[in-house]
């Protein structure tokens, strides 16, 4: 065989070689696009409850790209699901760092936090999230600090960051809920009878809605619409924790 021919295919398959290592590197497109669709397919088997195939994507994605944002963050949100949280502050702490202007993580870590009763180092983080001025979404956070600032009886705090996410939609379900629950915790009855029934204008009844109305309607002292509340309660959720606190109600 001719010495030229030979050299040239040599080359040939060195250069082939090259170029399909070069694709296998983690900071190679193809790495970064894989590790995003694992974080979309993690999430969305968290969503489903399907927990051990989430986390499945999730180690896979870190694995492809560690310096994702999303998929520490994602991790985090997996962690705290089944319960293991010795490792979630460094997941947030990692996904922040990585991705320091994301105000949605800083609210996730937020919420992680006050339902541990961190409340003060939740308080940090939906602060952070609320002064960021192109936060696209910041009533998420204002009703989740105003849920911690409930949670942790700071009542005043509370009522102001939910009215505030209420000027910014006065249709909010979550926000019209809480400010019930608030009602109640601060003993101003009418006042949750007010945003109970605009929280029942927009959305349909639940154990725990149906229950927060029947305590303010319980201490106002109306009967009527107590029978009315009892009703729809055993009618709709006779099994439910709530049909028993109400009955218990009752004898009382």
């Amino acid at each position: 065989m001719n010495i030229k021919i030979i050299v040239s295919s040599i080359f040939f398959l060195v250069f082939i070689s090259g170029c399909s290592s070069s694709g296998d590197t983690k900071d190679s497109p193809n790495y970064k696009k894989a590790a995003e669709i694992n974080i979309q397919l993690g999430s969305r088997y968290l969503g489903q409850g399907k927990l051990q195939l989430a986390k499945a994507k999730l180690v896979k994605a870190l694995q492809q790209d560690p310096d994702n944002a999303l998929a520490h963050s994602t991790m985090a949100l997996l962690m705290e699901k089944v319960g293991q949280f010795e490792e979630i502050d460094d997941y947030y702490n990692e996904a922040i760092s990585l991705d320091p202007s994301n105000s949605d993580i800083k609210n996730n870590f937020g919420t992680y936090l006050c339902n541990r009763a961190r409340y003060d180092e939740a308080r940090v983080q939906f602060n952070k999230a609320l002064n960021d001025p192109y936060y696209k979404t910041p009533i998420v956070a204002m009703i989740n600090a105003g849920k911690c600032e409930i949670k942790s009886e700071n009542y005043k705090t509370a009522e102001k960051l939910l009215r505030k996410a209420l000027r910014i939609n006065s249709q909010s379900v979550s926000a019209l809920y809480f400010m019930g629950e608030l009602g109640i915790k601060s003993q101003r009855y009418l006042m949750t009878r007010a945003y109970m029934q605009r929280y029942h204008s927009v959305a349909q009844p639940s154990a725990q809605s149906l229950w927060i109305q029947v305590q303010a309607e319980k201490a106002l002292g109306d009967k009527q619409a107590l029978k009315e509340l009892f009703e729809k309660m055993n009618k709709n959720f006779p099994d439910s924790d709530e049909a028993g606190m109400m009955m218990e109600l009752y004898r009382r």
